[in-house]
């Protein structure tokens, strides 16, 4: 089969921690025998480290993500696909996926039902209606989405989205890291640390996870990059703590530093279902929630 899949978070380079869970579904498609086209959003307005963050360091990208839409829905119409799989319900499947006869599945993350949820209540309505009745499947990555998407709809269209919605988490690629990797990491801290890998923006509460290693006086290697740096550093010396920030770096050094710690700390509370939890889990790695 020809299948479709839209997504606004897919690799850009080899070992880029974007979307790379969407790759995996990819090339677990292609492994099954379908012929997959990715149509994937270029960087106006989507990428790292979140649209929320690229749209406020410059509102005109928000141009740049309607020609992409455009283009997407167009591309989706005539490409001929008997299926298509949506990442994320708005924009990928509202409004570029909902229209033509192929069959559809939608996968949220999370942040696609935070920004639903934010909508005026006719508006979130009539976009969930539509979503909910159009697709054969719609995948939420965890369970809570699932009543946060169908809370203060109507009966009817709760509804049509429980007859259609299943929970399941999306399948990622964890390789192990060589043991050379994992001890030059330990080497280059010194000392025994935990590890916080995220996007250094507000709403991951990486300045939680400082206070914390302040508090614990433990030693933390944050991994990550993003419009909250220069803000996380300042606390970090304000509160004495010992962070070590590495910067955005490529998936598989991401996981070395994981392998190399003694837990991993997530202070996160919006994650739909974290992926950094799951490569912890998949690497024997202890995880702190806070």
């Amino acid at each position: 089969m020809r299948i479709a899949l839209v997504t606004t978070s897919w690799p850009t380079f080899d070992g880029d921690p974007s979307g790379h869970f969407v790759e995996a579904e990819a090339r677990a498609l292609t492994h099954r025998g379908e012929e997959v086209v990715v149509i994937a959003a270029d960087g106006a307005a989507f990428g790292w480290p979140g649209v929320a963050a690229r749209l406020r360091e410059n509102p005109l990208r928000a141009v740049g993500a309607a020609a992409w839409v455009a283009r997407a829905r167009s591309e989706v119409a005539r490409g001929g696909f008997g299926r298509v799989v949506a990442h994320w319900a708005v924009p990928c499947a509202w409004p570029v996926a909902t229209g033509g006869s192929h069959a559809l599945e939608v996968v949220s993350h999370g942040g696609d039902v935070r920004l639903i949820a934010r909508l005026p209540g006719p508006v979130r309505a009539r976009i969930v209606e539509t979503v909910a009745t159009r697709a054969e499947s719609w995948r939420f990555v965890a369970a809570h989405l699932v009543d946060a998407i169908v809370e203060g709809v109507p009966r009817d269209v709760a509804r049509a989205v429980l007859r259609v919605a299943r929970a399941e988490p999306c399948f990622i690629e964890v390789e192990a890291p060589t043991r050379a990797a994992v001890e030059a990491k330990r080497v280059l801290v010194g000392e025994p640390f935990a590890v916080c890998v995220a996007r250094l923006v507000a709403s991951k509460r990486v300045d939680a996870a400082i206070a914390w290693a302040a508090r614990e006086r433990v030693a933390l290697v944050v991994v990550g990059d993003g419009p909250e740096r220069a803000k996380l550093e300042a606390r970090a010396r304000e509160l004495g703590a010992r962070v070590t920030f590495v910067g955005k770096v490529a998936r598989g050094e991401a996981l070395a530093w994981i392998a190399a710690s003694v837990e991993v700390v997530n202070a996160s509370r919006v994650e739909g279902a974290s992926t950094v939890e799951r490569e912890a889990g998949a690497l024997g790695v202890a995880v702190r929630a806070l």
